[in-house]
């Protein structure tokens, strides 16, 4: 009677241990499967709710509309209920995230006379990208240029440094020897000898001059060094223009810091050289004021244009520059 006991009791505590195993088993391999696909399901919500961003509006928190695109409505019941319109192709662009009311209109490259041509097309996402057109360049580099200028021609010295998108041709200088060969070395070489002496001749002679001067009449003045004296040059103008030429001209009122009135020039007459430098020389005549043919003539010889600045001279001074008399 004890061992059928013993048996039963020691039969029923093996199948309770079975059944709390099996228990056990199936709540550790369950449990967990549920937490996993909620967590999945939460970053799925999270990845599909405001990708680019979010802005707050009137105490809610609204989905910003992506690069594109422009807001039409703000949410209203839900965060990502916003209504955004992508951007008229080649006509507007928005480059980033935004709640604003239109997309950015597309810059334009075919301003009249600003020599530039597309680059990269206008796209909804990204504006227009412009460049010079051949033989073109401009100093404050690609992206950032309103006007082009044209590239200097080097057809009679060659070309020593070629022309980019940001700087000008350097042409190399003018060579005025005769040709190579054994007869033209030796034509060059007899005319650096008389030159030399022909040099040597009239410095001699011009030292003898001076000093013979100088004891004939100590207290007189020489004419060339004597200073010149501001003239009215509004008469002479045209004449002046002429004499300068467009290249020069802008060289002297870049020597003013005058780029604004340079472009200004090139914009309102276009293709007309003629007119760009005596528009350009009555601005800079203005700015510089009464010392303005004294100024003109300096800033000519310190570029070493001489010539110019003599001929300038005689038509403003005539023969003797010492004797006018100073003009408002």
């Amino acid at each position: 009677m004890m061992s059928s006991l013993k048996t039963f009791v020691g039969f029923n505590l093996i199948l309770l241990h079975a059944f709390c195993f099996i228990n056990l088993s199936y709540s550790d391999s369950t449990e967990p499967e549920v937490r996993r696909l909620s967590f999945r399901e939460l970053l799925r919500v999270r990845r599909r709710v405001c990708a680019d961003g979010t802005y707050p509006h009137d105490g809610k928190t609204c989905c910003l509309c992506p690069a594109g695109q422009h807001l039409i409505q703000h949410c209203k019941t839900s965060v990502d209920d916003t209504q955004c319109e992508i951007c008229e192709p080649g006509s507007t662009y928005s480059s980033d995230p935004n709640f604003k009311d239109s997309c950015e209109p597309c810059t334009s490259c075919s301003h009249e006379n600003a020599n530039l041509e597309v680059e990269e097309s206008c796209t909804i996402y990204r504006d227009t990208k412009c460049k010079c057109k051949k033989d073109h360049y401009c100093t404050s580099g690609t992206g950032t240029c309103k006007i082009c200028q044209p590239c200097d021609k080097c057809d009679s010295t060659g070309v020593k440094e070629p022309c980019s998108a940001t700087s000008n041709a350097v042409c190399n200088e003018e060579s005025k020897g005769l040709g190579g060969g054994p007869i033209a070395g030796i034509v060059i070489t007899v005319l650096v000898v008389v030159l030399v002496c022909a040099g040597f001749i009239l410095f001699r002679k011009k030292i003898q001059e001076r000093f013979t001067k100088r004891s004939d009449s100590p207290n007189t003045s020489n004419p060339v060094t004597d200073p010149l004296l501001p003239v009215d040059m509004v008469p002479h103008l045209d004449d002046v223009a002429e004499i300068l030429g467009w290249k020069d001209m802008k060289a002297v009122a870049m020597s003013s810091e005058m780029l604004a009135a340079i472009e200004s020039a090139q914009l309102t007459h276009p293709s007309d050289s003629d007119t760009w430098t005596i528009e350009l020389l009555k601005k800079w005549h203005e700015k510089t004021g009464r010392t303005a043919s004294v100024e003109l003539i300096k800033i000519l010889q310190s570029k070493n244009k001489k010539s110019k600045a003599e001929k300038i001279r005689e038509k403003l001074y005539g023969g003797n520059p010492a004797t006018q008399s100073c003009s408002a």
